[in-house]
């Protein structure tokens, strides 16, 4: 009996598997709601997760989902990889000193 590898993609149908570990869905931008961008944009800004919440009405923990999602669909770790990534694919502008 053949043992198959784990893989966390295994159960979504092939067509929308990356093709490595390190590439995104293709057309995953297309998922990214205004409320993630205006959530990333505050990043941006130096704000944490609980200042944003204030600023949105929202609470710190709803802030953090958001960034999470978002980090997913632009294929990035951290809160820092998705401003850059962001800004290279012109979701979000330069931020004004």
């Amino acid at each position: 009996m053949a043992s198959q590898s784990y893989s966390p993609y295994r159960d979504e149908p092939r067509s929308f598997r990356p093709q490595s570990e390190t590439e995104s869905y293709p057309g995953s931008t297309r998922l990214i709601t205004p409320r993630q961008l205006q959530c990333l944009a505050w990043v941006q800004e130096g704000k944490s997760a609980t200042d944003i919440g204030g600023i949105l009405g929202l609470s710190g923990r709803t802030v953090e989902g958001h960034l999470i999602k978002l980090c997913g669909h632009l294929g990035v770790k951290t809160r820092i990889q998705a401003v850059v990534r962001a800004r290279e694919l012109g979701l979000i502008g330069q931020s004004q000193p």
